[in-house]
């Protein structure tokens, strides 16, 4: 296994864990959040950078989801970028081997239509929203989405994974995860929302970012059962073996929805 530096992200509120499946129940696409609107892009989702920020507020963060609608959400369209996901605190049992965000916390995703580095217009607009405290952000390209700048699945338990990697190294380890994925998903009846790669320049170490939805903390819990999907686990494994020391951080969340 190649080894680097390992840097924290600027998201750090990460801990441990690793990609499973659930028991059989089939994902389903669900529509806007709280009728947040998502904009249809007229131009290669993939050739879109992401913002990913953690947004600290001074009450419950769902009370932000009506302003990020009627405040934020036209500045994105104006800008030509799209609204990907909100995501909320989630309940989870202490014994989980990972965190979540704090109840004061959100996770706001936002996909921009070019390459400029949006982080500073955008942390200054969710800022002067009320109840924000401070914002933190990274920007991510995206690697595989599963239905463009739609998220497919709605609320439930979601897990957001770190992995670090080598560079040389990152095409293989995408390649093995799109396998296991094939089989790995309709056994298990999960679904990988996204998976992305922070935008960087170093030469040590690639850091990736997979969204996975599950219906519940005991589904994720059900994933474990890797015996049922021996293909997948083989594959898994191979990927592993490609991590660099400091891999599996996780959060759990839920995503806003109705």
């Amino acid at each position: 296994m190649r080894r680097g530096k390992v840097v924290a992200l600027a998201v750090a509120v990460m801990v441990a864990g690793d990609a499973g499946g659930i028991g059989i129940i089939q994902a389903q696409r669900f529509d806007p959040i709280f009728g947040l609107t998502q904009v249809s892009p007229t131009t290669d989702p993939l050739t879109h950078v992401f913002t990913y920020s953690i947004v600290e507020t001074d009450t419950v963060p769902t009370e932000l989801v009506q302003l990020i609608e009627t405040d934020l959400n036209p500045i994105l369209a104006d800008s030509g970028a799209t609204l990907y996901a909100v995501w909320v605190p989630v309940q989870i049992p202490a014994s989980a081997p990972f965190a979540g965000l704090a109840k004061t916390q959100l996770a706001l995703m936002a996909a921009w239509p070019d390459q400029d580095d949006p982080v500073e217009i955008f942390e200054s607009t969710v800022r002067a929203l009320d109840g924000v405290l401070a914002v933190t952000s990274q920007v991510l390209v995206p690697i595989y989405l599963a239905e463009g700048l739609a998220v497919p699945t709605g609320t439930g338990f979601y897990v957001h994974r770190e992995e670090l990697y080598h560079p040389l190294d990152v095409d293989d380890a995408v390649r093995l995860s799109r396998e296991a994925w094939e089989t790995w998903e309709p056994t298990f009846g999960t679904r990988v929302t996204s998976l992305l790669r922070e935008k960087s320049d170093s030469v040590e170490v690639a850091r990736l970012l997979r969204i996975v939805w599950y219906r519940s903390y005991e589904g994720w819990v059900d994933s474990r059962n890797a015996e049922r999907d021996p293909d997948a686990r083989r594959r898994f494994a191979a990927r592993r073996l490609l991590q660099l020391e400091g891999s599996g951080t996780a959060i759990a969340t839920n995503r806003a929805g109705r």
